[in-house]
Formats: structure tokens, sequence, C-alpha cells
């Protein structure tokens, strides 16, 4: 935090004092992401609540400050140097789900969407099977449709609930809305708290599903869920290219490529950074050499100041 304005830190001091919010400097970035890796963490907010989170975000704006929303860290390849913009994280009553008298869901933007998945399994509304053993939070799956990138939540969304700076939590039907949801949230100006799942027919077929829960993997990831490496190309599958050139066999370092997936890598406890962004180079190349097809990454790369890169 040595860079943070000294009015910021003394506010973010008071604000440990509250229930709802918590503040902790110099964190592990490896016990906040899917893939364990990563350096350390300037700051990272921890917000139980969404007057929580608005404080939070108000606080941080009036600075001059962006912010990053780091959920179940299932897509954050966070640099081994560490982060220096500020970090949100989203807990209590926003990691939640509220089951509605018509079969709906409200969703808190922190909730993992394997567990909220495998609660439905039994009781829950067949559209909802989709969630099973799918790896990330609701919020960064709301995130990724926001900057046009596929998604398993985002046509089941009856409204999404928006936090921005002054502004306070709006509600928006997504498919009313013109893509005016979406403002702020890929700049690290807006934070997604809430959503609601309707249940029946899903307007557009699923996309995203990659793991089924049968295939959890279990091990190394003391039961995460894998991060998906490449989208699937349009009427393809990047899993059935990965392996049709060979890439099961891969690794780097600390990564390799999954034992149960061939579009998805597991690390070890040495492993860096730059070990994953090799192997997805090698991934990608040799894809688009014995396939001629260029795979687009889902997961984030990431500088210190929390912009996505290309490795």
């Amino acid at each position: 935090m040595g860079d943070l304005p000294s009015t910021l830190k003394t506010l973010l001091r008071e604000f440990r004092l509250g229930g709802d919010l918590e503040v902790h400097e110099r964190v592990d970035l490896g016990a906040w992401t899917t893939l364990a890796i990563g350096g350390l963490g300037d700051l990272l907010i921890r917000c139980s609540t969404a007057s929580a989170g608005q404080r939070a975000i108000d606080l941080l704006a009036s600075h001059g400050l962006r912010w990053l929303v780091l959920g179940a860290g299932s897509r954050i390849v966070a640099p081994d140097r560490g982060l220096r913009i500020p970090l949100l994280h989203l807990a209590g009553e926003l990691q939640r789900s509220t089951v509605a008298e018509d079969g709906g869901l409200v969703v808190g933007a922190g909730a993992k969407l394997a567990q909220v998945g495998g609660s439905l399994a039994r009781s829950g509304p067949p559209e909802m099977d989709r969630l099973i053993g799918e790896p990330g939070s609701a919020g960064g799956d709301l995130r990724a449709a926001a900057l046009g990138e596929p998604s398993t939540v985002i046509d089941l969304a009856d409204w999404i609930e928006v936090a921005r700076p002054g502004a306070g939590p709006t509600r928006v039907a997504p498919r009313d809305s013109g893509g005016a949801w979406a403002a702020g949230l890929g700049e690290g100006r807006a934070v997604i708290t809430r959503v609601r799942l309707r249940p029946g027919q899903p307007s557009q077929p699923v996309r995203g599903l990659r793991v089924g829960a049968a295939r959890r993997p279990v091990g190394p990831l003391r039961g995460r869920v894998a991060p998906v490496v490449f989208q699937d190309p349009p009427g393809g599958s990047a899993a059935t290219l990965l392996a049709r050139a060979g890439c099961e066999v891969l690794r780097f370092g600390g990564a390799r490529v999954a034992d149960w997936s061939s579009n998805a890598i597991v690390t070890t406890a040495a492993c860096s950074a730059r070990d994953v962004a090799e192997l997805y180079r090698m991934m990608r190349d040799r894809v688009a050499e014995r396939c001629g097809v260029k795979l687009a990454c889902r997961l984030w790369f990431l500088d210190e100041q929390g912009i996505r890169i290309e490795p």
C-alpha cells in the first residue's frame, strides 16, 4: 500500500472496525486463485454486504483508483510480482443464493457456480444443471459476458444488479438494456453484486460447461474446479483440437495439461505465472500449427496494475 494516499490508508483502517468489511494488506494471491500462483496483492477489501461494497468503491473512486474484483479466481493468472491494484472480494450475503417461489434464483455475485449447481442438483429446475462443475463465480461469469466472452449465466438472467460509485446499485434486465448493464465492468469502475436467474428454457444455446461434476478434479487442486484455458471455436471443441494436436503430454516448469481434460491446466507448488504463460503459448501454437485454428484464451493474464494482457 506504499503508493496509496495517506488519507485513503486512514479511512481503510477505520473500515476495519465495521463488521461487514475487512481490509487485508500483502495477501498471498496463490491462496485466492484456482491456479494457486502469483505474488502478493497490496490490498484486498473483503465485503460481506452490498452496502459494504458500495462504501468501498465510493472510497476508491474518490481517490481516482480502479479496482479488480477477485471472486473464485478461476480465470486469473496473477503475475509473479504481485498486484498493485486494490482487490475486492465479495463474501457473506454476496456469496449466498435464494430460491424464489417461481423457481427462479437470486445469486450473490461472489457465489461459486459449482456450489450453486451442486445445491440444486436434486431439487432445482433442470435449467440450472449447467452450473454443476462450472468453474468461477457468478460475477466473474457475467464480467466475461460483459467483455463479449462465452457465459454460462447470461442467457438465464432476469436482472443483474450493478453497483457504481456515487450511484448505488441498479437492477437491469440485460436483454432489454442494449448492453448498458456492462458499462464500466471491464475497466474496474463497476461491480456486479447480484443476479436473478429465471427458470425455463434459455433463449440461446448453452455455452461454457466444460467439466462435469463426475469429472471434477481432485488431488493437487484440493477439490477446486480447473479453469478452462481456451474458448470453443464456432461449431467445434477446443478440447478436441487440443487432443488432436497432442497437447495432453505438454508441460512447462510447474504447469502441465490436466489428465482429465486437454483444455485445462494444473499447477504444482513450485509453479510460476511464467510457467503457465509458456504452457499456454505451447498449447495455442501447437493447435495453430497442426490444426490450422487460432484458439481464443479464456484465462485472464494480468499485469501488476490488473490490466489484462496477452502473454
